[in-house]
């Protein structure tokens, strides 16, 4: 356990080099914190997700046993064994390098952020934002796979984003091995980032980066949309749908319980309120425990970085073409979780992703609040030195 916690740390510090004060030191401070809440605060929470179920398999990877290339558990697994030979075989340790993956993660989101808004001075407000943003934080320290998954969803998308907004191809070409391991590890959002990606490369043979007419959304839409939809019909029948949906709405943190899908258009009615429910449930009349608490306290947030986003968008210039790509990959993502989703647990989990997008989108208001709270603080500190000096000098005099 101590050797993992300094193997992380010294990776973290040379990792962190090249990157601003900002990352450096706010990064430093969160994966205390992860290192922290997995020590001591994770081995005394009440619940158990689906930490035995990967510990179980990682064990047996360890040990030689078998795997099954098609098996998202195995995939992970696998990783977790590597964890396990050189850190120990304890979930804490994977637990901790979980915390290292987690302040990686914006590096490649603040990469995303500045090819969106071309003008943006700085992205360390986005960046703070995304670090210790609460509940992401805490399912990020969770000895699964969640951590990795995201770290490489969105290291896809910046790739893909740059290749579009900077015709890069070796981006493009790089992009394909990272998109097999995420599929390996998560195939639904392989197949969103796929989807975004077709819809993004559209727009940018057909409309260029900086302006996206109403012929070449519509010229977007409809291959995105159709190959969208044949991949979530192979992937998810609707009798595989209805028994993912089944086995999920179980227990006191169900939601929409009872629902069951007869056909695609019950799916296409049911799919805007439950891509709602996806991205902002529980409410308040749905908390039955502390976590359902806690997860409500974070849905102010989660309003407000819904409406600055889309305040940012509208207002400030953006390519059009990074715009769309991450735009479909969000609702995609949305709509296509909160239609198997039922469960108050394992959505709050899945839509950590999600929530980074919307910080995304945010960017500008996030800066513009961060240098405001820098500038006050600033200000505070200098007060209270010519304060001080003030003082000092009127000892003297005494």
């Amino acid at each position: 356990m101590l050797l993992a916690a300094a193997s992380v740390c010294l990776l973290f510090a040379l990792l962190s080099r090249p990157y601003s004060t900002t990352y450096r030191y706010a990064g430093g401070l969160a994966l205390v914190g992860h290192i922290a809440f997995s020590v001591g605060v994770l081995p005394v929470l009440p619940y158990e997700w689906d930490i035995a179920l990967f510990h179980t398999n990682a064990l047996r990877i360890l040990a030689g046993g078998a795997t099954d290339p098609t098996s998202a558990v195995d995939a992970f697994a696998t990783f977790q064994a590597l964890v396990y030979a050189v850190f120990g075989a304890d979930t804490t340790t994977l637990s901790i390098v979980n915390g290292l993956l987690a302040v990686l993660t914006p590096i490649p989101l603040a990469e995303v952020a500045r090819r969106l808004y071309p003008d943006l001075e700085s992205t360390d407000g986005l960046v703070l934002a995304i670090l210790f943003f609460p509940l992401p934080f805490l399912f990020a320290s969770l000895p699964m796979r969640d951590a990795l998954s995201t770290l490489l969803a969105v290291w896809l998308l910046a790739l893909v984003v740059r290749t579009f907004d900077e015709r890069d191809y070796w981006a493009g070409v790089s992009a394909v091995p990272l998109w097999g391991a995420l599929f390996m590890l998560r195939e639904e959002l392989a197949f969103i980032a796929l989807v975004a990606a077709l819809a993004g490369g559209v727009v940018a043979l057909t409309a260029g980066r900086d302006g996206l007419s109403i012929r070449a959304l519509v010229a977007a839409a409809v291959p995105a949309g159709l190959v969208g939809l044949g991949l979530f019909a192979t992937v998810f029948p609707v009798d595989s749908l209805n028994r993912r949906l089944q086995y999920r709405a179980t227990g006191s943190a169900a939601y929409l319980d009872g629902m069951a899908y007869d056909s695609w258009l019950d799916v296409a009615l049911a799919a805007p309120i439950r891509a709602l429910y996806f991205q902002f449930a529980p409410f308040p009349l749905h908390v039955s425990s502390a976590f359902d608490v806690l997860a409500v306290l974070s849905l102010p947030l989660l309003v407000v970085i819904t409406v600055t986003g889309a305040v940012s968008l509208r207002q400030r210039r953006h390519q059009s073409v990074v715009a769309l790509t991450l735009g479909v990959f969000y609702v995609a993502g949305i709509v296509g979780y909160g239609l198997v989703d039922a469960n108050f647990g394992t959505t709050v989990r899945h839509r950590g992703i999600f929530v980074f997008l919307l910080c995304v989108f945010s960017a500008p208001v996030f800066e513009r609040w961060y240098r405001a709270l820098y500038r006050r603080v600033g200000s505070a500190f200098a007060t209270e030195r010519r304060s001080r000096s003030g003082f000092d000098a009127h000892a003297e005099n005494e």
